[in-house]
């Protein structure tokens, strides 16, 4: 299903067949076992004919442009802007998260703002901001988007931050965290 040309249900990675029909999800530590139907607990990760999808790829619960003195960072780009974004669900279950509406809200529910990766790269360059933050929920949960969106970006001579937790497993997080990222992703 697609959007505005945005795939709503797009491909996930990192996930295998269990014996028992099943699918895990091999993303986080948590290790989803799926039925079909069945929603990680990110929910934005779902088994959907005989496949893992990500629901939220392309669609944003809301971007902002805000000070990059606003992101955990400690002198990166001081003074200028970044355009900040997220997407609903997170594999985490923070008791004391400040976007709890976001993070533990369905896709369905906040996602009201839909950008392919490209047209988030032309946003930020339209808007002046040296760099775009993937935040306001894990942005691990929307890895593919993410990637892409980075790599959108690089093209583009705009960073990219991740504020994450960091609860991934390894192989996802290479892809997260490429060997590259120095020198493209900061």
């Amino acid at each position: 299903m697609t959007a505005g040309g945005v795939n709503a249900h797009f491909p996930a990675r990192y996930w295998h067949a269990l014996d028992d029909g099943r699918l895990q999800c091999d993303l986080c530590p948590r290790n989803c076992k799926l039925h079909e139907g069945q929603r990680g607990l990110c929910f934005v990760r779902k088994c959907e004919q005989g496949r893992m999808v990500l629901t939220t790829y392309g669609r944003s619960s809301g971007f902002c442009v805000d000070p990059i003195e606003k992101k955990p960072l400690n002198h990166f780009y001081p003074g200028s802007s970044v355009l900040s974004f997220g997407t609903a669900g997170c594999n985490l279950a923070c008791r004391f998260c400040q976007n709890w509406d976001i993070s533990k809200s369905r896709e369905f529910d906040r996602l009201c703002d839909q950008a392919s990766p490209e047209q988030i790269a032309a946003s930020a360059a339209r808007l002046g901001s040296a760099s775009v933050a993937f935040t306001y929920n894990d942005p691990v949960i929307f890895l593919e988007y993410a990637v892409d969106t980075a790599t959108a970006c690089h093209a583009r001579g705009i960073k990219t931050v991740a504020v994450t937790a960091g609860y991934v497993h390894g192989k996802a997080r290479e892809d997260f965290f490429p060997a590259w990222m120095p020198s493209t992703w900061i």
